[in-house]
């Protein structure tokens, strides 16, 4: 019979090579020198769910908040073989903290219909406390399993992953339908990196509609003004500039206090 998935996918401000001179003001990014990206986890659950569409059959569905900006990840999912594609595009809901984009995708994914399993990655770079798949899982009342590393087994009404935890590793067992919150794949061996768009869907889904649906759409009323969260202050944290030096192997002095120096 197959497996339905829906995948949340986010496109976030690169901010790998963050500095102090983006900053604009005391609390907000001078986002027009950065660039883009599709978050990273979030390509790694998308991976994870079409793995899963490539051996058991059935459907993968990726389901974005937000217009696109500069990375058309909803397009990329696309270009990868995921079948239907959504967008919640409403003002209200991005001026909102995670609570409100929660009640935005929780009510999507109710108007795609629920998913045997939603997916989605660990966190977000531009707030590290935006437990966006927490949250979803949390509204729809899924089961869920956090930091997943990777699948054991799909059947029975039932999967079973392997989680990290502190320490180690734990297999758990959860009933479907569930939520499965996936973390950073590393290396590129490991079973969640993302495979390459194909040259294929890029020349048919170039221009695919999107599906897109606003608060009214989805029968929601958003008020960003009671958002529990905002912006208060930024501040950057200049990268440290360290001088290459060449000591020879026998110069203990040189060596202690170069070691030192690092320490200060």
């Amino acid at each position: 019979m197959g497996l339905n998935c829906i995948v949340l996918v986010r496109e976030v401000w690169d901010t790998r090579d963050l500095v102090g001179e983006i900053a604009a003001s005391a609390s907000e990014l001078n986002t027009g020198r950065l660039t883009t990206r599709f978050e990273p986890e979030d390509l790694n659950a998308l991976e994870m769910a079409l793995q899963l569409k490539d051996e058991l059959g059935g459907t993968v569905t990726a389901v974005a908040v937000g217009a696109s900006r500069q990375v058309d990840v909803l397009r990329e999912c696309l270009y990868r073989g995921v079948d239907q594609v959504a967008r919640v595009v409403d003002t209200a809901v991005e001026a909102g903290d995670t609570s409100a984009k929660a009640a935005a995708v929780a009510a999507a994914v109710r108007k795609v219909g629920m998913p045997d399993l939603l997916l989605s990655g660990l966190d977000v770079v531009e707030g590290e406390n935006s437990q966006l798949g927490v949250e979803v899982a949390c509204r729809l009342g899924l089961p869920r399993a956090n930091y997943v590393d990777r699948l054991e087994a799909v059947g029975n009404g039932s999967v079973t992953c392997v989680r990290a935890v502190e320490g180690g590793y734990e297999t758990v067992r959860l009933p479907l339908p569930a939520a499965l919150i996936v973390g950073v794949a590393l290396l590129k061996e490991d079973p969640r990196a993302p495979r390459s768009a194909k040259a294929r869907l890029k020349l048919q889904m170039k221009k695919a509609p999107i599906e897109q649906w606003d608060a009214t759409a989805l029968g929601l009323s958003v008020d960003p003004a009671a958002s529990g969260l905002a912006a208060a202050g930024y501040e950057a944290v200049l990268q440290r500039e360290i001088q290459p030096r060449m000591i020879e192997a026998g110069d203990e002095g040189a060596l202690k206090q170069m070691v030192q120096e690092l320490k200060a």
